[in-house]
């Protein structure tokens, strides 16, 4: 077991176990779109940005692909966490703005629309779909 820090709170996992996974299940909130518990890590929507202090030093790190080990302090709600995320979503809305989930989490970040120019692509490069028909389905179909 590793004992870790998250938004202050000690709590013990098993070493392996991911940011996203500890903080799940421990009641913490962390917005994701291309993480499934039934798929490999993939880390591309950066929406799980935290905050991770390890050896004194700060950094931004995908919380579903970030495996504790040692002892760490997270953060999931940091002004650099927040601004991080925000930015983010900004970005994939420039790409979709007509997903209900990124409307919603863009709701949740006081974003009405994207300052970025448009693509108007249904794709936001998550790699969601392209994982489940690898992982899942057994077939390299969709690259």
């Amino acid at each position: 077991m590793v004992e870790i820090t998250i938004n202050g709170k000690k709590v013990q996992v098993e070493e392996g176990t991911t940011i996203l996974e500890a903080a799940r299940a421990n009641g913490v909130a962390i917005p994701t779109l291309c993480y499934h518990e039934l798929l490999e890590p993939y880390g591309a929507c950066r929406l799980c940005l935290v905050e991770v202090v390890k050896n004194g030093y700060r950094t931004l790190t995908t919380s579903c692909n970030y495996p504790i080990t040692v002892p760490i302090k997270v953060e999931t709600d940091t002004e650099k966490v927040r601004s991080s995320r925000k930015m983010v979503l900004e970005l994939l809305l420039s790409r979709c703005d007509t997903s209900p989930k990124l409307n919603q989490l863009a709701a949740e970040y006081g974003i009405e629309k994207s300052p970025f120019e448009l693509h108007y692509d249904d794709c936001i490069l998550c790699g969601l779909c392209e994982r489940v028909c690898r992982e899942i389905v057994g077939a390299n179909a969709i690259t």
